[in-house]
């Protein structure tokens, strides 16, 4: 598997801020990964999970995934974290724990 993670901007282009802490995307190719994961961070209390959110993995999002996960048929995912959230040591250490 291949678990790809980046992060997004709280706000895109002055619309209003985006409520998702963390995304998870993935392609209409396979979601092994990635449904499971959703359904995992989503039990988490306070944590508002994006579900292809905040850019969809079915519009092209993701070179890594493309490149070296589904060209090989693995199962994969793009993880998504909000960057405010760990834009300190602090923040960071928590999403890494």
């Amino acid at each position: 598997m291949i678990l790809a993670i980046h992060s997004f901007t709280p706000r895109l282009k002055g619309r209003p801020p985006r409520p998702w802490q963390v995304g998870v995307l993935y392609s209409h190719l396979d979601a092994r990964l990635s449904k499971p994961l959703i359904a995992r961070l989503r039990t988490e209390p306070d944590l508002c999970v994006g579900d292809n959110e905040p850019y969809s993995g079915r519009d092209g999002h993701g070179y890594s995934i493309k490149a070296h996960a589904e060209a090989q048929g693995l199962a994969h995912g793009l993880l998504e974290i909000r960057q405010d959230l760990i834009a300190t040591d602090a923040g960071q250490a928590e999403w890494a724990d």
